[in-house]
């Protein structure tokens, strides 16, 4: 049996679920204490069921193994006015601590884009749900 690659929609998908697991959000780290993560910490633990307490934990690379998309596409940061062009998973994470996008606003974004291709150029936050 082979295992499968996910693409953004399921990482939009495993995002809000480990959004639902850990209520707060965490900022300049994957996990803090046992109520908050980031973005990706939040996809990890949509994938997982984790330990309580993750605090200073990473996630390991089989979450950019799981979602190839993280590696292997090349997003511009949809925030009028900057000017960076990252890997998505680095992009995640800059939406995530930089401009403080929500879990669910960075999801948003994932699920609008999915379909962008490389380097596409997406304008504007998406509306909060």
């Amino acid at each position: 049996m082979s295992q499968e690659h996910h693409g953004v929609k399921e990482l939009a998908a495993a995002i809000r679920k480990g959004a639902e697991r850990r209520p707060d959000q965490a900022f300049g780290d994957y996990f803090v204490g046992r109520r908050a993560s980031c973005a990706l910490g939040a996809a990890y633990e949509g994938m997982y069921r984790l330990a309580e307490d993750m605090g200073g934990k990473r996630p390991t690379k089989d979450l950019e193994w799981f979602f190839d998309c993280l590696e292997s596409t090349l997003r511009y940061c949809p925030v009028d006015g900057c000017k960076k062009h990252l890997v998505l998973s680095s992009m995640i994470v800059h939406l995530n601590d930089a401009h403080e996008w929500t879990r669910e606003q960075i999801a948003t974004w994932l699920e609008q884009n999915g379909a962008a291709k490389n380097g596409a150029t997406v304008s504007g936050a998406p509306s909060t749900p």
